[in-house]
């Protein structure tokens, strides 16, 4: 499977679980080593959060799952020959459900309004990158906005970013990734310290107490004190542990 069929597997997979949703970004990264990713923000009609559906498996491991389908295919149980291993891998790819591969987190109100902001003001600013034919090492990244008047940024992951935002960005979404598709995108310092900034920007949206302290300190009459509910601030979750780790060191 070469890169394209794989993104487009990835994306009709999740446009498949959200038909009726309005796309507002689209990543793809393309690593020479076959450890794609790709991932997507979308909002469903009359909502103020956003769904990011995003890939948990790369083309290279992806290739290797194939192949053990058919390798399971022409063997028995027992590991002997009982047919012919499949001449093509169509037949293979479109008997495969892409929809496993695919995971989905949702950003709240806060953390959507600020990408749809920052990318309504790239909006109309397109970029071509030089990218290097013979390289053994790094990721094509090409990002795709469908915000205002959209944009489409197309750079090499070792060359400087087109838009510190934009890096933000990605430094945000890169959290729900894993292994080396998360550190490509998240490998620029200056978008490390954009995001955490970004982050302490709106403590109002990581550190919110669920109850009140005067709340939590008042006992009714004539009953046992009232047992304290323990809220475990937003920041705690490990998508955000890189960000506050960036924050910690600032």
């Amino acid at each position: 499977m070469d890169a394209n069929r794989y993104f487009d597997a990835m994306h009709n997979a999740m446009l498949a679980q959200h038909p009726g949703a309005q796309l507002l970004l689209t990543v793809k990264l393309q690593d020479t080593c076959g450890n794609d990713a790709c991932l997507e923000l979308k909002q469903l009609p009359g909502e103020s959060t956003s769904i990011l559906c995003y890939s948990t498996m790369g083309r290279r491991c992806l290739n290797f799952q194939l192949f053990r389908k058919g390798w399971q295919l022409c063997h028995n149980a027992d590991g002997q020959l009982v047919g012919r291993f499949p001449s093509s891998a169509d037949g293979l790819i479109d008997e495969t459900d892409f929809r496993a591969y695919c995971r989905e987190d949702r950003l709240d109100m806060p953390r959507t309004q600020r990408i749809t902001a920052e990318l309504r003001q790239c909006a109309g600013i397109n970029y071509q990158g030089s990218i290097p034919q013979n390289a053994r090492t790094g990721a094509v990244i090409t990002v795709e906005s469908f915000v205002g008047a959209g944009a489409r940024w197309t750079y090499w992951s070792q060359d400087v970013l087109p838009s510190l935002p934009l890096g933000a960005i990605l430094y945000w979404l890169a959290d729900h990734l894993a292994g080396a598709e998360r550190r490509t995108l998240q490998a620029d310092p200056q978008a490390a310290r954009l995001a955490a900034q970004w982050l302490a920007g709106d403590t109002a949206v990581f550190f919110h107490p669920s109850v009140p302290m005067t709340a939590m300190n008042t006992v009714s009459s004539g009953s046992a004190p009232a047992r304290r509910r323990t809220t475990v601030p937003a920041a705690r979750n490990k998508s955000w542990q890189s960000i506050m780790a960036v924050m910690a060191g600032m």
